[in-house]
């Protein structure tokens, strides 16, 4: 049997001809993935399902397995150890050049969790489960066995009605000012002008990705009527949550694609397209804005009133951006008190909790900023390691994307691995500088880097 899925959705089973049809039928033909590929999949889905917190369908005290251990830690453990045992599947992925700065990170991360054990005199087990952010880091070989197996669209079928939902729960919670799901908070915020908005923290199941995929299809294809009210929904949750750096990253990645398609086909009349198509998309988003959505002018107004603050904030170095840059302050100080090479490893500030006033500014510098995190957590050894991460992706996604030729959903995934490295080095640099986090690697960065390497093997085979 050969299972190769791709951007139109085309299997070719058991040496059939590839499906083609309506994108209803296409969704449909993804029935005959053999069973396996489907329960990978589920895997993933119900990781992601019980890390969200389910949107409140079953309660999060039934998730707990024994005390911060819950259902997900054991479906991501063993996630990654079914990917080692099935290593043969996906073989020549696995033993990729463009892999060997991961396996490299992996084991100095694997070094360090050695080290902090014995300095710290810690329980090993206890430790390692207490450490399971850190071990998503090794997602990426589920991922790739997850892809070589040709499951990654029908993943996205099962996130997709569950991202619905949960952007509509997110937008009712704004305008009801009740927190409709157990994994979000309100909290009120003053803006310039007297203005005051609720900010709404947590997830939307993903939503954002199904946007800017909407926006690469219309840019590298074309436009479907149908995926414009879909657009808005995905959207909408992102413009209330007030966060600039998401506005920014939007507006960068939109323009990155736009640009690459360009100069892909180097068609002036694909570019005043891609441009009418986008300026109806803002066109028809301001107008529903404004036309449907309670108190619109308020919130609109409140849109300038908040990038205004952002500019503030870096003149005077106020507000979030100075809190941050405090911390990387005193993170860099730590790391100059500590092991230069190493830094203070995986302490129990960082693992268990802060136990003293100091630990805890050092403890949320950790949680909000990168490299002088990086720096003081692994030391120079790690900073240098995670510089060289940055630097060899941002070639290597460059270069896959200047020679791909037929765009596909790993194709999309590719330009955000290097939308999000490109953003975070450029634009975020004076705090994030790199994209590794003190964690290592999301979940969404390790199907990026599985994404990068399937079509980097597509181009070369």
């Amino acid at each position: 049997m050969v299972v190769k899925a791709s951007n139109n959705l085309r299997i070719a089973y058991n040496g059939r001809r590839p499906l083609t049809g309506t994108f209803a039928q296409r969704l449909e033909n993804l029935k005959i993935l053999p069973l396996k590929t489907r329960l990978l999949a589920w895997g993933f889905f119900f990781y992601a399902f019980i890390e969200h917190g389910t949107l409140g369908l079953v309660p999060r005290s039934y998730y707990f397995v024994y005390r911060n251990m819950r259902i997900s830690d054991f479906i991501m453990y063993f996630l990654i150890v079914y990917s080692f045992f099935n290593l043969k599947e996906y073989a020549e992925l696995y033993y990729s050049k463009v892999l060997l700065i991961v396996k490299i990170l992996l084991l100095y991360f694997g070094f360090q969790f050695i080290i902090s054990v014995i300095l710290y005199e810690q329980n090993i087990i206890e430790y390692f489960f207490r450490l399971k952010i850190l071990w998503l880091s090794f997602f990426v070989f589920p991922f790739l066995l997850l892809i070589k197996r040709g499951g990654v669209q029908y993943l996205a079928r099962l996130v997709f009605p569950v991202a619905v939902v949960s952007n509509i729960l997110y937008i009712l919670s704004y305008i009801t000012g009740i927190a409709l799901m157990p994994e979000i908070s309100i909290e009120k915020q003053n803006l310039p002008g007297g203005l005051q908005v609720n900010r709404i923290f947590g997830g939307t199941f993903y939503g954002e990705f199904f946007f800017l995929y909407f926006v690469f299809i219309w840019i590298t294809d074309k436009i479907r009527p149908a995926q414009l009210l879909l657009a808005m929904l995905f959207i909408t949750p992102h413009i209330l949550a007030f966060g600039r750096a998401s506005w920014a990253f939007f507006a960068f990645t939109i323009i990155l694609i736009f640009l690459w398609n360009f100069l892909k086909k180097r068609e002036f009349k694909i570019l005043l397209k891609q441009g009418i198509v986008l300026t109806l998309f803002i066109g028809a988003m301001i107008y529903s804005f404004n036309r449907f959505f309670p108190q619109s002018e308020y919130l609109t107004e409140a849109i300038g009133a908040r990038i205004e603050q952002g500019q503030e904030n870096l003149e005077n170095l106020t507000g979030t951006y100075g809190t941050r840059m405090a911390n990387s302050a005193a993170l860099i100080q730590l790391w100059l008190n500590s092991n230069v090479m190493f830094g203070i490893g995986m302490h129990p500030m960082i693992v268990i909790k802060p136990a003293t006033s100091e630990e805890l500014i050092y403890a949320w510098g950790f949680s909000d900023v990168r490299w002088s995190a990086i720096l003081a957590a692994y030391g120079l050894t790690g900073f240098i390691i995670v510089v060289l991460f940055q630097i060899y992706y941002l070639q290597k996604c460059f270069m896959v994307l200047k020679k791909t030729k037929n765009s596909s959903v790993y194709t999309f995934f590719t330009i955000m691995f290097f939308s999000t490295m490109l953003f975070d080095t450029l634009i975020n640099y004076s705090y994030n500088l790199v994209t590794v986090r003190l964690w290592g690697l999301s979940d969404i960065l390790s199907l990026y880097l599985a994404s990068l390497i399937y079509e980097e093997s597509t181009i070369n085979s």
